[in-house]
């Protein structure tokens, strides 16, 4: 059964809101009531640390915000034809953005340290040993019921393996950022193949960008033509991608 007590630290929270609520953001909130008109699309990672409002300073109806694990934007394929097929929430959003909101760009905005990069990248380290070791002697996990969480990271295990493979001298946490950025590039080609995402893109200029935030120095950095990622504040400085 639900309860119907509201927790304090939520409590807190909601009385904070109102008084902080002047007349101007009453004005507003009647305003949004209307109607919304979002100008950007963020995809940005579930985590409780990376709040797309509070990054770019957004105001109520400024943003339209998908989040789930690891901002991965699953492809068109994965949905397929069949009416039974799971429900495409990512996807669903996606497109009421974009064909009914009418958002002007869609920014993807990895961060650091995000959980289901490190398990994409863990599955991705505990296969590539398995093969070192032979068959057999490394020990495996129950496949037979797997969760909704190791599902969701497995679209990112290609792009795991390649890191793994192609960066055996790095340290974990350059692999973990290398990966973070990958993601990010995949999710943006990824949101290519919906047929609306293109039409919108050619008919209308609708924009792609990838961002990166990073936790510890709460700063962000925009990927640029070449796919690596620079520094919002500091142009001049950079994160480095992988290979």
């Amino acid at each position: 059964m639900c309860s119907t007590t509201m927790p304090q630290e939520l409590a807190d929270g909601y009385n904070r809101f109102v008084s902080d609520r002047v007349d101007e953001q009453q004005k507003l909130y009647q305003q949004l009531a209307e109607g919304q008109s979002p100008h950007t699309l963020v995809i940005s990672c579930a985590d409780s640390r990376v709040d797309p409002a509070t990054i770019f300073g957004a105001g109520p109806g400024e943003l339209f915000v998908i989040r789930n694990v690891a901002n991965i934007v699953p492809p068109p394929s994965a949905y397929g034809d069949d009416p039974k097929a799971p429900l495409a929430g990512t996807a669903a959003a996606l497109e009421f953005a974009v064909d009914h909101l009418r958002v002007s760009r869609i920014v993807v905005m990895g961060h650091a340290k995000c959980g289901g990069v490190a398990a994409a990248l863990g599955q991705a380290q505990k296969e590539k040993a398995e093969r070192d070791t032979g068959p057999g002697q490394a020990a495996g996990e129950d496949q037979s019921s797997p969760s909704y969480i190791s599902r969701w990271v497995g679209l990112m295990a290609e792009d795991g393996t390649e890191t793994v493979m192609n960066n055996p001298a790095m340290d974990q946490d350059g692999l973990q950022q290398c990966l973070e950025h990958q993601n990010v590039r995949s999710s943006l080609e990824r949101i290519q193949g919906f047929p609306f995402i293109r039409k919108a893109m050619d008919e209308r200029g609708l924009t792609l960008h990838g961002a990166w935030f990073s936790i510890a120095a709460a700063e962000l950095f925009w990927m640029q033509d070449n796919g690596g990622f620079s520094s919002g504040e500091d142009r001049g400085r950079s994160e480095g991608s992988c290979p």
